[in-house]
């Protein structure tokens, strides 16, 4: 009996089966093929190995102007299933086909058809106690060869699909060029696809192996076995409904009440949580499938798609019968036609005969179910958000941060309470800077409408003044007004925290010195808590209270208290590679047996060919003891940086100085308690020329202290802030530094 060709060409069967959006489609179309295949021959009683291979062939090539350009070629997938037999054969060739009865559409050759133009079979099969091999092509044009001879009863059996000459757009070219490099993504990507489908053949002994060529050699290798497929960590069911209109019952033309009635109450879906390595899975995601395929994403808002978990993510498959029923899935096979219960109810209404004596399985219900057994099974993430976001709440105290900017912020359950810090302080930075131009835009047209009828010289020129300051004060958001009111009032505790400092006189000093009455050793960091006040050690470019010693540093990047070998600018490690820093250290002159002397106190990088140096040194500490520290940092940098730095600001910071010790190249400053130097020039040191120049200041804390308070005291005066009776000294003194 003759083979029955298919009676719809390719291209006019694009019109019924849409193109899915997955570009994995026919890949993984031909791959469940295989696996069905293999099913096929084991309940048929064969005894053997099961296989699957995918190799994906790519091509080098160059353009008249040299640049090189790689690009997919073709694919094969081969097994060892059941193979095309004549009955096979024939199914294949009928579109909608499902006499598999392996949960099959007859779609799967479509899809493969919507982005290669042609397919080529090879397959070794059994039939009739005889071995035969097929061997037939297609192409897009319904162009198609076959023929079938017997072979020699001992050649294995093994079927062979060759995909060729892609035209898919170009984002989907680069999606499967981006498979070239290795068979990393590739196999991540299958796993990712048939996690379902691969998990029940688990225990089967299959695998299957992937191989990448380029111009035709190997170019990677790799295998998905029974070790790589997780077993679900949870395990949930629910039942959904099948249902058909009961009655309808009229109070009004507009307002009809529709009942049902439940046919089926024992439709089940299976909801199983596989927990895999952030290695070997991109994102997190709740997927519905269909034959044990993913078909679409369920929406699960606790679930962020980048989110790892302890370096896990998890992917979460919902199955069913109801889901892999053909007439509940799209032809693109990438959506389902539940419909909403609201929309049906709205035909019926209409007047709709047809909608009333069916049978439905709502989406409405689905998703309800569904998103509430997910809600369970992700208790455990969801009590790790609650306690990030309470973590979120307090930092935002901390540090008077609003509720708007906390909700506009993006949270990482791995994110540590620095980077928790530093992306709220970001997206405060972002949200004041927009309101700002807003505000100053509106600003300038006021004052401009305004002031332009100012007189000077007229005596109610002050109450016009006056009326339209408070006009323009009105433009700024009471946010805005708060967020200065916190931002003084912190500057104020800082300055005051740096005075007790100095005095001994916080909690912690306060402890030492219980401690060493009562005969204890005491390490004691005086040093360090003042740091910590200013500019908390081993952070970076997060927030600080640099504005103490000058308003323009809280703005430029930098570090604290880190290494010089792991300090970076612009991000690149700042000391060039290859250099051993004890012998940098040694070759400037800096003492490598103290630790301190390995990593400035404070780095800054206000901008290109600039950075900013300071030192602390402990109240008890002689400063003149230290002054060629900073000189001698300046010359290492400048010598041993990856980046060109000509101009160093060094700023060298104690309570111990005496001016009888300050060298004459320093000058004292006319109106404020410091000494400068504003110029001393670094040397090359092999060439002894001047590669750059050093500015410093040699400054006591007190002197630092009196400063910023008077500067502070200005703003909290405006406003109308008694800030010496918002913070009192007893309520300063016990503050965790």
């Amino acid at each position: 009996m003759p083979i029955r060709k298919q009676t719809i060409g390719i291209k006019e069967s694009f019109n019924i089966v849409g193109k899915s959006s997955n570009p994995m489609a026919p890949l993984s179309e031909a791959v469940m093929n295989s696996l069905d295949s293999i099913e096929k021959r084991k309940t048929e009683g064969d005894s053997f190995i099961p296989e699957i291979g995918i190799s994906l062939f790519f091509q080098v090539s160059k353009d008249l102007l040299g640049n090189t350009s790689i690009n997919i070629a073709s694919c094969e997938i081969e097994d060892n299933g059941k193979g095309f037999t004549k009955e096979n054969y024939e199914r294949f060739l009928r579109l909608g086909d499902k006499s598999k009865n392996l949960n099959n559409r007859g779609t799967g050759k479509i899809q493969i058809f919507h982005r290669f133009e042609s397919m080529e079979i090879s397959s070794i099969f059994q039939e009739n106690g005889k071995k035969w091999h097929r061997e037939a092509s297609y192409s897009i044009n319904d162009n198609e060869e076959n023929k079938v001879v017997e072979t020699n009863k001992d050649t294995e059996q093994k079927t062979t699909v060759k995909l060729s000459r892609f035209y898919g757009n170009e984002e989907e070219k680069q999606y499967l060029n981006s498979f070239s490099s290795n068979c990393i993504n590739l196999k991540r990507e299958f796993i990712r696809l048939l996690l379902l489908r691969l998990y029940s053949e688990k225990n089967s002994g299959l695998s299957i192996k992937l191989k990448v060529y380029i111009n035709d050699e190997l170019k990677a290798q790799d295998e998905i076995c029974s070790s790589d497929i997780p077993e679900p960590d949870k395990e949930e069911k629910v039942k959904i409904n099948t249902v058909k209109l009961a009655d309808i019952k009229n109070n009004s033309d507009a307002n009809s009440c529709i009942e049902w009635e439940i046919v089926n109450s024992d439709n089940e879906l299976y909801v199983r949580r596989f927990k895999l390595s952030v290695d070997d899975i991109d994102e997190n995601g709740v997927f519905l499938c269909s034959k044990n395929v993913q078909v679409k994403k369920f929406p699960f808002s606790i679930l962020r798609k980048n989110t790892n978990f302890d370096g896990y993510r998890y992917i979460t498959s919902v199955s069913g019968s109801i889901l892999d029923d053909e007439r509940n899935v799209n032809q693109s096979i990438d959506g389902f036609t539940f419909p909403l219960k609201k929309d049906v109810e709205n035909n019926i209404k209409q007047g709709d005969l047809f909608t009333r004596g069916n049978e439905y399985i709502f989406f409405d219900e689905i998703k309800e179910k569904v998103g509430n057994q997910l809600e369970n099974m992700y208790s455990d993430v969801k009590s790790l958000k609650e306690e990030k976001n309470k973590s979120v709440q307090e930092i935002a105290a901390k540090y008077g941060i609003s509720e708007d900017v906390i909700s506009k912020t993006k949270i990482g359950l791995n994110d540590s309470d620095e980077d928790i810090t530093k992306k709220l302080f970001e997206v405060q930075a972002k949200q004041l800077a927009e309101q700002s131009i807003t505000i100053q835009n509106t600003y300038e047209e006021l004052v401009e409408l305004e002031t332009k009828e100012f007189d000077p010289s007229d005596e109610e020129y002050e109450t016009k003044f006056r009326e339209t300051s408070r006009k323009l004060l009105e433009l700024i958001p009471q946010q805005n007004k708060d967020e200065l009111a916190r931002y003084v009032i912190r500057r104020d505790m800082v300055v005051r925290l740096l005075k007790l400092a100095l005095k001994n006189e916080l909690a912690k000093q306060l402890d030492w010195k219980k401690k060493k009455a009562a005969g204890e050793t005491v390490r004691e960091d005086q040093e360090g808590l003042i740091h910590d006040i200013i500019f908390k050690r081993k952070s970076i470019n997060g927030p600080n209270d640099l504005w103490i010693l000058n308003e323009e540093f809280v703005h430029f990047n930098g570090c604290s208290d880190l290494p010089l070998n792991e300090i970076e600018c612009g991000g690149e490690k700042l000391i060039k590679d290859g250099i051993d820093i004890e012998e940098a250290l040694t070759s400037v002159g800096l003492d490598i047996g103290h630790r301190l002397e390995k990593r400035p106190d404070i780095f800054l990088f206000p901008e290109e060919g600039k950075c900013i140096l300071i030192e602390f040194k402990a109240p008890g500490v002689d400063v003149s003891l230290h002054l060629d520290q900073l000189p001698k940092y300046a010359k290492l940098i400048a010598n041993y940086s990856k980046k060109k730095i000509t101009q160093f600001y060094g700023y060298l910071i104690g309570e111990n100085i005496n001016r009888l010790d300050i060298p004459d190249r320093y000058n004292r400053a006319v109106y404020s308690n410091y000494w400068f130097n504003p110029s001393e020039t670094i040397k090359d040191l092999n060439t002894d020329f001047p590669i750059a120049d050093l500015y410093q200041e040699i400054i006591p804390f007190s002197t630092i202290g009196t400063r910023a308070e008077m500067r502070n005291r200005s703003f909290a005066e405006k406003l109308g802030i008694e800030v010496n009776e918002l913070n009192s000294d007893s309520k300063i003194k016990n503050l965790e530094i």
